[in-house]
C-alpha cells in the first residue's frame, strides 16, 4: 500500500510556535519509488526548505 506525505514550509512563526503550510505531496510505492506534486511555491521569506512528514488520518477520522 502506498504511503502519502505532505510536503510542508515553514511560512511563519508565532510566538516560539512554527506556522505550516502545505505546499504539496509526496507518494512513496510499495517498490520505494517516490513522487512529489507541488501545488504552489512559497514566496516571501522562504529559506528554500520544504519538510516532508508523513500524513495521518485525524483521531475522528476512520
Amino acid at each position: 500500500m502506498s504511503r502519502t506525505f505532505n510536503v510542508l514550509w515553514k511560512k511563519s512563526e508565532n510566538n516560539g510556535k512554527a506556522q505550516w503550510e502545505r505546499v504539496g505531496v509526496m507518494i512513496e510505492k510499495d517498490d520505494g519509488k517516490r513522487s512529489m506534486k507541488i501545488d504552489m511555491v512559497p514566496a516571501g521569506e522562504w529559506d528554500g526548505w520544504l519538510v516532508v512528514s508523513e500524513n495521518k488520518p485525524k483521531a475522528n477520522q476512520t
